[in-house]
């Protein structure tokens, strides 16, 4: 569903306020609100498939993620984007973008219009100097994020996207997916997710109930996604011990 904006929504300023284009003048915010449009994804839908075909979306509701796909088939996750995120800006100032996005759960958006966009960074200082600011914070968040899929163990990384996709409900931390879909997330098999998940759900950080893993322990499954983690059961003896 395509709406097409005269004045922004209740929705759409909610997602501003969260963004890191909060702090800047209302006019700014009302020029790029103000020609753009508002899409509603459902979930699993593709909202754009990299290269020249990218997005400047706001994230009002739901979860999107940007993944990158080898010539065999095979995903990567690169982030995930919630509400009050900003899509494919640095694909705005290259005209194109390495990785695709997809709405993970049925998500709303406001589409932005890259040419407003880019003609305001080039008369306002300040939105250039926070753009800037962005796009370093987003370069050392993704440095990190390469760290962890490189050297990171299947274990954390599978614990570290369970957290980064679960939703709040009343019913506490659920994650809507399984295990091919988690695999895909990370550039593994399913086999591989399915030993990762029983030894999460053996220790009680989650449980599993179709195409639904509810989190039943965040504070363990981070210790599971920390790169030393440090877990319960038998401590390794001293060397001197048993002799």
């Amino acid at each position: 569903m395509v709406t097409h904006n005269t004045r922004p929504s209740a929705a759409a300023l909610a997602a501003w306020s969260k963004s890191f284009l909060a702090g800047q003048d209302p006019d700014i915010r009302d020029a790029l609100l103000g020609d753009s449009r508002v899409v509603t994804y459902p979930a699993g839908a593709i909202i754009c498939t990299g290269g020249e075909d990218y997005k400047v979306a706001l994230v009002h509701s739901g979860q999107v993620r940007a993944k990158v796909t080898s010539w065999d088939g095979r995903e990567v996750t690169t982030r995930y984007i919630t509400p009050g995120h900003i899509t494919a800006v640095p694909a705005m100032l290259t005209n194109g973008a390495p990785s695709s996005v997809e709405a993970v759960t049925t998500c709303e958006v406001s589409i932005l219009n890259p040419n407003t966009f880019r003609r305001l960074l080039r008369t306002r200082a300040d939105l250039c100097y926070q753009v800037a600011v962005y796009l370093a914070e987003s370069t050392y968040e993704a440095v990190l994020n390469l760290e962890e899929n490189l050297f990171g163990s299947v274990q954390q990384r599978v614990s570290r996207h369970l957290l980064e996709m679960a939703v709040q409900t009343v019913n506490g931390l659920v994650v809507q997916t399984d295990q091919t879909d988690l695999a895909n997330a990370i550039g593994s098999v399913r086999e591989v997710i399915s030993r990762a998940l029983k030894k999460l759900s053996d220790a009680g950080a989650i449980r599993r109930y179709r195409r639904e893993i509810w989190i039943e322990d965040p504070n363990l499954l981070r210790t599971f996604a920390s790169p030393q983690p440090d877990l319960p059961g038998p401590k390794p003896r001293d060397a001197g011990e048993g002799r």
